[in-house]
């Protein structure tokens, strides 16, 4: 039986380097990376999986680069809270 996830969006304002590092170091890997257009802006999306969580990492790109990252998890309590402490929440 899988444990119950909830989902979360989150807005950080440190490098998408280290919200990378922060997901390698509690297991999980990159899944897949795509552009798409939304809002009138492009952005990078990446999903990381780690057995049936998964995480979402948006950063927006285009003239003012960098912008702050935006993560989306779909996982457990665990998760979000080591996601939150391990980029600075």
């Amino acid at each position: 039986m899988k444990g119950e996830q909830k989902l979360k969006s989150i807005s950080v304002l440190v490098p998408l380097e280290r919200v990378q590092a922060s997901l390698s170091e509690i297991g999980f890997l990159l899944d897949d990376t795509v552009t798409i257009v939304a809002d009138g802006k492009f952005w990078n999306k990446m999903l990381y999986v780690k057995g049936d969580e998964t995480i979402s990492v948006s950063e927006e790109i285009g003239d003012a680069y960098p912008k702050d990252p935006i993560i989306t998890i779909c996982g457990s309590k665990m998760t979000i809270s080591q996601v939150v402490k391990g980029v600075g929440g």
